[in-house]
């Protein structure tokens, strides 16, 4: 268990932390067009990291992504699919980051593009009446960065614009290599399963 009276701050992921994610629907949705050849394509490409650092726009990535599965996709059949793996939002972990917005600053940092944020932002607002800013005292975005994790930069840009002391910053995540460079720079980290329950960690 994590005693979190050692911190003052915590920083959260956002997907498969706060909310539930399978990126298996969204590659599974394009995949029917594309198949195994056009998925590589896009691997090999940059073209999905280009969007998360805010480098491309959405029509863009659109363009980009049609190409690469060979298919003619409308506007909503592209959001749809892209949307795919954003899930659910667990009633516990918002009432909890509430309950701990009282003792600690928080902070979310995401990896995420300009149309996940708009989607779950709404879906956050539609199903509990807050946006983010209700949640958390900052709110980093990879596209609105121009980083992505786990780059160390984005971290650094957090603690110095936030003036935080790393040894009492707890950053939970999902996803180990991110947390193993925030570690590197002397954060502390909370590594969970995916779609996990943070809280009962604490």
């Amino acid at each position: 268990m994590i005693d979190l009276t050692q911190y003052n701050t915590i920083i959260f992921d956002f997907g498969g932390v706060i909310l539930d994610i399978n990126p298996e629907l969204s590659i599974n949705a394009f995949k029917k067009y594309g198949g195994e050849a056009g998925m590589k394509k896009i691997e090999e490409s940059d073209i999905l990291w280009q969007f998360e650092r805010g480098e491309i726009d959405v029509k863009t990535i659109h363009e980009g992504i049609c190409k690469y599965i060979g298919a003619t996709l409308s506007d909503d059949e592209f959001i749809n699919y892209w949307c795919a793996l954003l899930l659910e939002y667990k009633p516990k972990r918002i009432e909890k980051i509430k309950e701990l917005a009282k003792t600690h600053k928080l902070i979310m940092l995401s990896n995420t593009n300009e149309i996940h944020f708009a989607y779950f932002s709404q879906k956050l607002k539609d199903e509990y009446g807050i946006t983010f800013n209700d949640l958390f005292s900052e709110v980093y975005l990879s596209h609105e960065m121009g980083l992505v994790k786990p780059d160390k930069a984005i971290y650094e840009q957090v603690i110095k614009e936030q003036n935080l002391i790393p040894e009492q910053t707890l950053f939970i995540e999902d996803t180990l290599a991110n947390a193993k460079a925030a570690e590197d720079i002397g954060i502390k980290t909370l590594v969970i399963p995916r779609n996990g329950s943070f809280y009962d960690y604490f």
